[in-house]
Parts: C-alpha cells; structure tokens; sequence
C-alpha cells in the first residue's frame, strides 16, 4: 500500500544509502528498514544512476550495474518508503563514465589543456566528463527523465554534477567564446586575473542554467517531481538567485570535520547556505564515516560522540539533517546508535524549528572565502571562534543579504578584517549605525570600492570606511608581519573589564595608524599602540617612547556607535587564541550590545547558542561542543555540563521576536502568562524559573549533546 505523497520541505531527517556497484548481490532491504525506523528518518535518497544505474534503465550508455540480474534496487527502496510515507528522491553521479562511452562519445569527455582525454584521478579505466557538454545536457537529462517517469519519486538529486575544472572540450570552447568573446583560460593565466573571473562569471551562469533545464526536464515527464543539487558550503554561490529561489531545498555537502576543523563547522555552513539564499530550507550531509581529504576512508566508521556532535551542531542553526552510508553492507554498526541519537534530539525540537526563523541580535559581515586570502579566511574563522566561546548568537549578512540589517532586534554588526566593500554594502552599513546601531570594524576597517559608470570604466572608490564613519584618517596600513608589538590601555579609558591590573597586552601583527584630528567630536581612544621595538637582543626589548597612536577607537555616528580596532584581532585570535584578546571582543560586544545581550549562557563549557523564534515563542538551542579534543582529531566523549544557567532579557527577547513577552514565568499554558520549558532527553519539561528586574534565569538539566530552553505565551 503506498501512502500519501509527502512535501519537501525543510523538516526531514533524511537516510541516504549510495550503493556500490556489487551491492545488488546481497542487499537486505529489510536491514536498512530497520535503520530507518531506528533513526527515525521521514525520508530517502537513493542511488539510482549516472556512473552506474541501480535499476533496469533502458537509456543507451547508462550503465547498469553488473551485478544488478533481475533487481531493481531503487524499486525495492522506493516501495518501502512509500509504504512508510516517507520522501523518497533519486540520486544519479554524472561526473565519470566507462570506457564504452568514451569510445562513443568522445566529445562528451573532459579535456587537458592539452587535448588529451580526462582520466579519472582515483579510478584507471575510466574518466570524467565534461559538466558544460553532451554528457550533462543529454544523457544525464535522459536518465532523469527515465526516473521520473517511472518511479514514484518527489525530486532529483545531482552529486558531482559541476564538473572538475573547464572541461576543454570543443564543445564548451566554442559556448565560452561565443557567451565572452575569450578563449577558456588555462593554468597559464593568474588566478585572480580577468580570464578566471570571466570564466568563474560564465560558469556560474552555466550551471545555473543546467539546474534550471533537469528541473524543467523532469517535471515535463513527473509535473510534481523537482530536482535538487547537491552543494558545498561555498558552491552554494554557484547558483544564481532566480535558480536557487526555485529548488526546493538546499544541501550542503560537507560531511564531516576534516583536516582541523572546528567543532562548530557544521553550524557554520547553515548560516553561510541560509544568509546567500534567505528563507530556503537548508539540509546538511553526515557522513557516518571520518572525512579525510588526504586518505578517503569512505566506507569507515566515525566516533559515534563526532557524528552526534555534527548532526546536533547542524540543525541548532538550521540544517535539517541528513545522513549518507557509502555501501549497503554494515560491517560496523557503531555508527547506527550515533545518527540514532542526533536524529532523536532533531525530532524533539524540529516542531519548533519548524515554526520558528533564526534571529539575533548579532550579525558577522561574511566575506566569500573562495577567492579570500589566508588572513581574510582566520579573520572569519576567528571571529567565528570568538563568538561561540562568548556564547553569542549570530547571524550572517553579506553583500547579498542586506536587507538582514533591518530585522527585528539587530543592534550589532561585526566586520571582520575584510579589506573591501561596495559602496551599496557602505551606504546600508552606514544607515544602521545612524539608525541606532553598532558598528565593530577590526582591522582598521574595509576601504570602499567603487562600481562601474556603465561603460565598463572603474569609478573611484571612496577610500576607508572609517574616514567616512567618523572623519578619521588611515595613514598607513602594516600589512606584513608586525613582530613584537604591543596595545596599552588608557588609564581612564572603556573596554578595560577582566584585564585586572595589566595595562598592556599583546597587540596585533597587521597594523593600522590612523590620524585622528584635532577636536574630533566624541571620538574615544580605550587602547593606544605601544611603539615599535627590537624583540632581540634581549637587552633591546623595551620602547622607546610612549603611546601614542591609536589602537581601539569609536564614536557616535548619528543615533548609532562605531568602534575600531586598528589591528588584526579577529585573524590573530584564530592563529594564537589569546586569552586578552578574546577579553576585549568580549567588552567591545557588550558595549555594541548596550551592556545588556537578550540571552546570556552561565556555567562551564563551550556552548554554540542559537535563537529561534516564532509567533509567540522563543527558543534557545545550544550545541555542546566541549571536549579535550576541541580542534583537532575525533571526538573521544561527550563531556556532560552541570549547572548551566540562561539568562533572558525579556524586553531584548520580544525585541527579536516581535512581540510583547511576558515578565512573570506562569504556572497556566500560554496565553496566561510566560511557559517556561527545557528538554530533558528527548521530552520537553516544564522548568523552574525565577524573573527579576526584566530578566528571567533558567537552570538547564545537565546538558549533553543539546542544551534547549523554550519560552511560550
């Protein structure tokens, strides 16, 4: 009996089994029933075709599986699903193909710059194809169709879809020369010159355009069935809005921590996916294996406790989740109880998120790191880092995301070391801050480039952004490495809390000097650069004048407030975490904030908050990411928390959510008053909670994976 079609929203928790080639031999079906009744997955993703087709398809040079006889692998797990009423999408691998239609078809395949034929990077024998060409725009589009026709799918799915490089072919020569009048560009042309950037431009426009023909295609043969691509955390740029509005959901294909990421990567991804492409579902691939770029245990087994973690961290700021096994068999099952647990706690608190937006009183400015420079990319990941160990709840806004500046309850905006910014990004920054906002600039602040007089000429830009702010000056940018150097507080100067008796602390090493003028209004200097000195010998290491140049400055600008910093604090923090630096984010936060934050954490750990709200409730979702093994390696254990406290600021609260909360906790259900409730396991619990002077405090259970504070009225 087949159940009622389910939508594809932004709700699921997804299993998706990518089958290898010899899996028709023995795949037990009812094994992986039994895994999707234990995770509680609402949906699926199948490995249907492309490289290889996991059913008997009927398309000229779509290889079937070799093993395959007389099953039909995607049919058996389509049919279950359906028994189940879960969402069921097909997945289909373009990016490789076998020998037979090499010889076929050599025009499908991807190109040296010499000419020669693609071979595969990892597999001999067979090689890749050209995502611009044939191969994409015909047979994959064929298989699509076939699929849709005839299974009972909701959606599509693409992995690897967007090719490795130009491709080389004829064929997408003569469609780039046509589109740009260029030649593709070679590996002889500079990274950041014109030719890249016309080709990075045409690309997108290319692929874009792809996602927007399999999804016609489709939907001409299945009018209720979408296709959906897969993304990385960056890629998800890749797509051009008018494309990207359509899908139904996003996905981002980051499957696990590798190589030394943070824990909080995950919760990352989400917001960078949900700040390019406002109000889209978001999803987040887990794989239940480690991800090492360099040694590509694919059909491993993670730390249960790093596979948790990562589903947990994902959906606190607003990835649905997702869970990929490469290969049917299971000859490690520790991997089960894992997505069991992290699927568990999404299910107890997916209604709220469900009916919930992501809100904060703190936006990061996100530069796209893709073509970023390494201090630009630890500024980002250091003011990441900051944040989380403050217990701060953020979101994004970027270029493509202004209108976040007007939301309900932002009152801060970070900007990290990003070197430029357009005028449009200035002028939008510029009108929050006179609107009552705050401003962080580190680094000295981005300059403001100009845009085009629309006959391809450069406008001028407008020089720093913090001349134009608050009149000051830069007079010289250090952007080498600054040894030795050295910030002094003023004696009577702010942002001194939890420096206790030090006047001076570490400083930065890329520096900024500014030129303050006389009689500035309102202009206050906290931290002043030590001068420079010799750091050997070590009878040498001492300055030889005072302070005098500024290193932390602010003022008011309109009804607003700006601070500068004038040295790389974000980008050092994430190359030597400096306890002292950390401290003066933290007072620079505050004073942004007014002194008061609408949610604060108390008690041990590391925390990463993220605020939700709805109509007429606010949650509080924390993933706990402490453990020895913070930034590097697996996970070993979870490491419980007793005594952690929230602290609500009620009138900062109905700030963000848009209504008026309460000032009493109440002991009848909403509409009497103010519900207080925490999650306890998986169950929601009605908590103690004490109000005074406009705050109420909550004392949360000891918390594991999920901390979970939920306010209704």
């Amino acid at each position: 009996m087949t159940a009622a079609r389910t939508g594809l929203d932004g709700t699921h928790r997804w299993t998706q089994l990518t089958f290898v080639e010899n899996d028709p031999l023995d795949f037990d079906l009812d094994e992986w029933a039994d895994v999707m009744e234990r995770t509680a997955s609402t949906a699926v993703c199948i490995s249907a075709g492309g490289y290889v087709a996991y059913y008997p398809t009927k398309v000229p040079l779509h290889h079937r599986s070799a093993y395959l006889g007389d099953r039909d692998l995607l049919g058996e797990v389509v049919d279950l699903a359906r028994s189940r009423g879960m969402a069921v999408m097909a997945r289909v691998d373009p990016h490789a193909v076998h020998r037979d239609v090499v010889e076929q078809r050599p025009d499908w395949i991807a190109r040296t710059e010499d000419g020669e034929l693609l071979e595969h990077w990892a597999m001999p024998g067979i090689y890749l194809t050209d995502a611009f060409g044939g191969y994409s725009w015909e047979l994959t589009t064929e298989v699509l169709r076939e699929i849709a026709r005839d299974y009972d799918v909701d959606a599509l799915f693409a992995n690897r879809w967007q090719g490795h490089g130009p491709g080389y072919t004829a064929t997408t020569a003569a469609d780039f020369r046509a589109a740009t009048g260029r030649a593709l560009p070679t590996s002889k042309d500079p990274a950041g010159g014109e030719a890249w950037a016309t080709y990075r431009a045409w690309r997108r426009s290319r692929l874009s355009d792809l996602v927007a023909h399999w999804d016609r295609a489709v939907q001409e043969v299945a009018p209720a069935v979408r296709f959906v691509p897969n993304l990385g955390s960056f890629t998800a740029a890749d797509l051009e809005p008018r494309v990207a509005r359509a899908v139904p959901f996003l996905l981002v294909d980051h499957q696990a921590r590798g190589d030394g990421e943070a824990l909080w990567s995950a919760g990352r991804d989400a917001k960078r996916v949900r700040a390019l492409h406002p109000g889209k579902p978001v999803g987040l691939i887990t794989s239940v294996g480690p991800e090492s770029h360099d040694f590509r245990w694919k059909d491993s087994v993670n730390a249960a406790v790093e596979t948790t973690g990562w589903i947990v961290d994902g959906f606190v700021h607003g990835a649905f989740p997702w869970f990929t096994k490469f290969a049917a068999r299971i000859p490690d099952p520790r991997w089960i109880p894992a997505v069991e647990r992290g699927f568990g706690l999404h299910r107890a608190v997916s209604a709220d998120l469900g009916e919930s937006r992501p809100v904060a009183e703190v936006l990061v400015w996100d530069a796209d790191e893709r073509g970023a420079t390494t201090p630009v990319r630890d500024a980002a990941s250091g003011v990441y880092q900051a944040l989380v160990e403050l217990g701060v709840p953020f979101e994004y806004v970027g270029p493509g995301s202004l209108a976040a500046l007007s939301r309900p309850g932002v009152r801060l905006v970070v900007v990290p070391e990003v070197p430029t910014l357009d005028e449009a990004a200035a002028d939008a920054l510029r009108a929050f801050a006179e609107g009552g906002g705050a401003l962080l600039l580190t680094g000295g602040g981005p300059d403001v480039v100009g845009g085009g007089d629309g006959d391809g000429a450069d406008v001028p830009g407008r020089g720093p952004l913090v001349t134009a702010l608050l009149g000051v000056d830069v007079v010289e940018r250090r952007g080498g490495i600054v040894r030795n150097n050295y910030v002094q507080r003023e004696p009577r100067g702010a942002l001194q809390d939890g420096f206790g008796d030090a006047r001076r602390v570490v400083g930065g090493t890329r520096l900024v000097r500014f030129a303050v003028p006389d009689g500035a209004g309102g202009l206050d200097v906290s931290w002043r650069f030590v001068p420079d000195h010799p750091d050997l010998p070590m009878e040498e290491v001492y300055p030889r004048s005072e302070p005098t140049d500024p290193a932390v400055l602010g003022g008011p600008v309109g009804a607003g407030r700006v601070d500068v910093v004038g040295f790389n604090l974000t980008e050092l923090y994430w190359q030597a975490l400096q306890a002292d630096h950390l401290t003066l984010l933290d007072n620079l936060v505050r004073r942004g904030l007014g002194g008061r934050r609408a949610v604060e954490l108390h008690g041990p750990g590391v925390l990463d908050v993220a605020t939700w709200a709805g109509d007429r409730s606010f949650t509080v979702l924390a993933a706990n990411l402490t453990d020895p093994m913070m930034m590097r390696g697996q996970r070993r254990a979870v490491s419980p928390l007793a005594g952690v406290r929230v602290v609500l600021d009620v009138d900062r609260v109905g700030a963000l959510a848009g209504s008026t909360v309460p000032q009493e906790p109440a002991d009848a259900g909403p509409g009497a008053g103010l519900r207080v409730e925490v999650l306890v396991g998986e169950v929601w619990e009605r908590a103690e909670a004490t109000a005074s002077g406009g705050r109420i405090e909550v004392s949360l259970p000891p918390v594991r994976e999920l901390a979970a504070v939920r306010l209704s009225w």
